[in-house]
């Protein structure tokens, strides 16, 4: 098969708008692709190599799991657990001990940590003790670096100030809030317990501190909310002067309540994929007018003070130190995802075993995936850079694919380097997916692409 028809399965369609009709539908960017699973009986003598390895120089990350929420929103795909005091105060225990048992490990100790990440589930549902403890155990066991982004997620419920004055206290630098809409209806119907006026109170107060980077998370697209709603929500949001602000398209995942009851007829529609991107296009075009600074295909900063260093260096392929419950981490060219069950995960960790669920071995192509990856996600790829470190050119393998992407209106390309125009950036998922299907197909051994 030669090249041209071998992507052609990539293109765009022509004569259209591409913000709602280049793509069928959107591709998600697998983490995992290109891993190679390792055999479950040799990840224990597996880990303990890396362990025992220092660190290369390199970026490197730490990502916390809280995996319990208060009540489960129906978009979210996330949820695991319900919040019970008990349970929780458990896991933080086991937690703790988690990052005690590895801290002098020669992989641990070695290169410092640009930024910290606790994620969830809903991270703020833990006591304000809890999130002390766990803050000042990464700060104090971890080799964290001076400018150390170090970030809290939270929801506006339960985020009361004893917990946000103790994340703080504890070395926290930013929060990201994850309100998804200001609209109390639309609030309402996803599961949302607070108001918009509580969650613009909740905001002020937080923002008022002056001590952190703030970010708010919005989400367009969700069922009841038209384009005035986003517009309002868009102008409630940036009134409020966050630092940064993400915005993100709903995608309907199967299993998620909101996916049974739409199903079901219960619920209202959410947007069509053709709906998506003029959403995208309104927040892009108001934050331009208002000259923030674009940081990713998701995310504005308002301010110097967010960097959203996090996100960037995940995508670049950083090294990311895993603890807790689900969190999935890397070193080096190994992937690894702890147990997500919680059951199992403690008895791991009362065997004195890190909880390792599943282990995988990255092929040759990892370097190349990630600068593609984190090329598009700043809408931004510099070809040249990517053809000096590939064993073959990329560039004539992908030159045509460019050439039609640049015809469909997704963006420009030219010496050597591709511009992301807005609908580029709006369906950055199945650029990149395309460009990693074309590096599996032309430079991995067929049986390694199989």
């Amino acid at each position: 098969m030669d090249i041209a028809t071998d992507i052609g399965q990539h293109f765009a369609k022509i004569g259209v708008d591409p913000l709602r009709r280049a793509f069928l539908s959107r591709r998600a960017v697998m983490p995992f692709r290109g891993k190679r699973r390792v055999a479950a009986e040799d990840v224990p003598e597996r880990w303990r190599a890396l362990m025992a390895a220092a660190s290369p120089p390199r970026k490197r990350l730490v990502y916390l799991h809280i995996p319990f929420c208060a009540n489960h929103c129906l978009f979210c795909g996330f949820y695991r657990n319900a919040y019970t005091a008990p349970r929780a105060a458990d896991y933080v225990e086991m937690v703790l001990a988690e990052i005690a048992r590895e801290a002098g490990a020669p992989a641990i100790a070695g290169n410092p940590v640009h930024a910290v990440y606790f994620g969830g589930g809903t991270p703020s549902a833990l006591t304000a003790d809890e999130l002390s403890r766990l803050l000042r155990s990464v700060r104090g066991s971890l080799p964290l670096a001076p400018d150390c982004e170090i970030t809290v997620e939270g929801r506006i419920v339960h985020f009361d100030p004893e917990k946000i004055d103790a994340c703080l206290e504890a070395g926290a630098n930013r929060f990201s809030i994850g309100v998804q809409s200001f609209d109390s209806e639309v609030r309402r119907r996803q599961g949302r317990r607070s108001t918009k006026q509580e969650a613009i109170r909740f905001l002020e107060d937080l923002r008022a501190r002056d001590r952190a980077a703030v970010v708010i998370d919005l989400i367009y697209g969700l069922p009841g909310q038209s384009p005035e709603i986003w517009r309002q929500d868009l102008e409630t949001a940036a009134a409020l002067e966050p630092d940064g602000i993400d915005l993100y398209g709903l995608n309907v995942i199967p299993g998620t309540p909101l996916f049974t009851a739409i199903a079901a007829g219960k619920f209202p529609t959410a947007s069509r994929l053709d709906d998506l991107g003029p959403f995208y296009e309104a927040g892009a075009a108001f934050f331009r007018r208002r000259n923030w600074r674009q940081v990713s295909n998701n995310h504005w900063a308002r301010t110097t003070r967010e960097r959203n260093l996090y996100n960037l260096l995940i995508k670049d392929g950083a090294d990311c130190l895993a603890y807790g419950s689900g969190a999935g981490g890397s070193i080096g060219q190994t992937s690894y995802a702890l147990s997500g069950d919680i059951e199992l995960y403690a008895a791991d960790i009362g065997a004195g075993a890190k909880p390792i669920g599943m282990m995988l071995e990255s092929d040759g192509l990892e370097l190349l995936r990630n600068r593609v990856t984190a090329g598009f996600e700043v809408g931004h790829l510099d070809l040249a850079g990517l053809d000096s470190a590939a064993s073959t050119p990329v560039t004539p393998l992908v030159a045509p694919l460019l050439a039609q992407w640049q015809k469909a209106g997704l963006l420009t390309f030219d010496d050597g380097v591709v511009e992301l125009k807005v609908a580029g950036r709006f369906w950055y998922g199945n650029l990149i997916s395309a460009f990693h299907d074309i590096l599996n197909d032309r430079l991995l051994p067929r049986r390694e692409a199989a």
